[in-house]
């Protein structure tokens, strides 16, 4: 014999020991040595943005990608040049 607790309430329940709950039968495992064929992966989001911006690909990292779409939003709800400006200055010099 052994005690389950209910949830939240605290309440205790004695429950006798027998026989476990009947379980479903499982799916057998599938045969070793037959891999499932993986589909070619499509490009993702920053390799089809570095294909527009062929002079630094290999230098804009997750963060500079972050703060160029800012400064884009920022520029396109304003409209005020200066954010063009600072896109422009962080895309072209180091």
């Amino acid at each position: 014999m052994y005690k389950r607790y209910e949830g939240n309430t605290g309440r205790v329940r004695r429950v006798e020991e027998g026989p476990g709950p009947e379980r479903a039968p499982q799916a057998p495992p599938p045969p070793p040595g037959s891999p499932p064929g993986v589909p070619p992966r499509a490009p993702g989001l920053f390799e089809r943005l570095s294909s527009f911006l062929p002079l630094r690909q290999g230098s804009l990292e997750t963060e500079d990608w972050l703060i160029l779409l800012i400064l884009y939003l920022l520029y396109r709800e304003s409209g005020d040049p200066d954010f063009l400006i600072a896109l422009g200055a962080m895309l072209f010099l180091d």
